[in-house]
């Protein structure tokens, strides 16, 4: 029982008590004020310190006595040589336990990959994820299945260099290399944030040179009229006429609905798929050209939501007979070249390492939108209002200056009188 005391002239009651400390198992004095004057207060506010007292370290006996017990477990593994870095984890998720009663969470490189996709998921558009899983799925096809189910922190800085140079053999251009590596960083940026890892292994990796990455380039509008004659029929002209003038990309411009063409107010308004996550919309005023054509559309049914083009907007994309092919095809038969490819193939050679791409193709019709914006005078501001882009970065990659504008800009330049007084 904890007993009790008064200093001499003092006004409140001391206490004294004893217990066992767990660290040396000797005996503890314990004094503390009671805060009472009262003595009978006094006694009782003693005992109940006491009683805590004794709880605590009894529970932190138990608690001591099985860590020690671990610890000596750990000892004997490192006396043995078997003492590895998942036997650390081991221990150290055993210790956690003991002091928290939470268990530590642990990741291979492909489950914490499966748990960021599975986040971003919630966020993203069908076409980023579509990319974060490709981009991830190299990674882990390339570590093979042993070492993408090794601890989340076993891959290093090596690992990541190694992965990049596997990517630059196999043909990819380098802002094709970096994107997979943008994205593969992501992954450990995230697990930092939550404590899981301390070190990303792709943030030690240097600058990559990306001169031979290829850079879209716009048609003319010379180029989209003979694109416009070349198209085999009304709904594809009308598909390159809403590219042209609103800068949707092909999935957003084939599958485009009643439901977003406001014809009285002259106005295009939607959340671009891209952008869906985000609920980012966009509204577009309708050109004369395009406002034309919508109003020579038969209308075969009353749903609001029904296609524009009612026969393309059921057909795939990417597939071999998909509407990127079919373009491909009206530019060819329009005399439109397709620019250069991003790699040029030795001869005889059908395929090589990565895909090939061109300078030109129907994304470039986006390109074309936001050029023509740009020559005509309309703020950077506007045009990303107009395109749905949110980044000055990335809406400069669509920008291209017309040389004749240009030259017009240039002549409007005052002259400076050079000659001698």
């Amino acid at each position: 029982m904890a007993s009790i005391y008064k200093r001499p002239e003092a006004a409140t009651w001391q206490c004294q008590y004893y217990v066992t400390d767990v660290e040396t198992g000797e005996i503890r004095k314990i004094r503390k004020s009671t805060g009472h004057t009262n003595k009978k207060k006094a006694q009782a506010f003693a005992d109940e310190l006491e009683r805590n007292g004794k709880s605590v370290m009894e529970a932190g006996t138990d608690r001591a006595q099985r860590a020690k017990a671990l610890l000596a477990e750990a000892v004997a593994e490192i006396e043995r040589e078997t003492f590895t870095a998942p036997t650390a984890r081991k221990y150290l998720s055993k210790l956690l336990a003991i002091a928290t009663g939470e268990e530590m969470q642990s990741y291979t490189i492909e489950s914490w990959t499966a748990e960021w996709l599975r986040r971003k998921a919630r966020d993203s558009s069908e076409a980023t994820m579509a990319r974060y899983n490709g981009h991830t799925e190299v990674l882990l096809s390339w570590l093979g299945n042993d070492r993408r189910k090794k601890p989340l922190e076993s891959l290093t800085a090596m690992d990541a260099r190694k992965w990049r140079e596997s990517l630059q053999d196999a043909g990819r251009a380098g802002k094709t290399v970096l994107a997979y590596i943008k994205d593969a960083g992501g992954v450990y940026r995230a697990a930092i944030r939550e404590g899981l890892v301390s070190f990303n292994p792709f943030n030690a990796l240097e600058a990559i040179d990306t001169s031979d990455s290829q850079e879209r380039k716009p048609f003319t509008s010379k180029e989209v009229s003979e694109l416009l004659k070349a198209a085999p029929c009304d709904e594809w002209r009308g598909l390159i006429l809403v590219a042209a003038f609103t800068g949707l990309r092909l999935g957003d411009a084939a599958r485009l609905s009643w439901a977003s063409v406001d014809l009285e107010a002259k106005r295009i308004t939607l959340i671009p798929s891209k952008t869906k996550k985000k609920k980012r919309e966009v509204r577009i005023p309708i050109q004369a050209d395009l406002l034309a054509f919508f109003e020579s559309v038969p209308i075969h049914s009353d749903k609001p939501d029904a296609p524009v083009f009612e026969k393309l907007s059921k057909v795939e994309i990417g597939a071999r007979a998909g509407l990127s092919q079919t373009f491909n095809k009206i530019m060819k038969d329009a005399g439109v070249d397709r620019g250069k490819p991003s790699r040029v193939l030795k001869e005889g050679q059908d395929k090589g390492k990565g895909r090939i791409t061109w300078e030109r193709g129907f994304h470039s019709l986006r390109h074309t939108f936001t050029s023509w914006l740009r020559n005509a005078g309309v703020s950077e501001e506007d045009r990303m209002a107009l395109t749905g882009h949110s980044t000055r970065e990335s809406h400069q990659i669509y920008s291209h200056a017309d040389e004749k504008a240009g030259q017009a800009a240039i002549a409007k330049l005052p002259s400076i009188n050079q000659k001698k007084p």
